[in-house]
């Protein structure tokens, strides 16, 4: 694991799934969500999720900046746009909250049969 993530001491829930390699971590419990980055972690609920969308990037390897922070989408899997209604946002400098936040990010399968199988949400085809 990467010694720059940041642990979350509590998280609610009985612990699922925990994916990572050195430059993105992503964990879910029956409760919650958390996705790692190097000097940030990001926490959500699962029923804080509004919609999960399959998006499919042109290339594999670029970066783009998406408001304050750099995407770089190197890593392998499928992405997917997450919309919520809430995140909290853990850094070194604190923690902060926001509501109505987005990210881009690549799940795998495994990851995606326990986000919906509790998050409550449907499967549209």
């Amino acid at each position: 694991m990467n010694s720059d993530f940041i642990r979350l001491k509590n998280l609610e829930g009985e612990l699922k799934l925990t994916q990572m390699n050195k430059s993105l971590g992503c964990s879910v419990t029956s409760k919650e969500l958390v996705f790692q980055k190097p000097h940030m972690t990001y926490h959500l609920f699962l029923h804080d999720i509004i919609s999960m969308v399959p998006i499919s990037l042109d290339k594999r390897n670029i970066t783009f900046r998406n408001q304050a922070e750099m995407i770089q989408t190197s890593f392998g899997g499928d992405y997917y746009k997450i919309s919520v209604k809430w995140v909290r946002m853990v850094s070194r400098s604190g923690v902060t909250e926001r509501e109505d936040a987005e990210f881009i990010v690549p799940l795998s399968a495994k990851m995606l049969q326990y986000i919906s199988m509790y998050s409550g949400l449907v499967v549209i085809k």
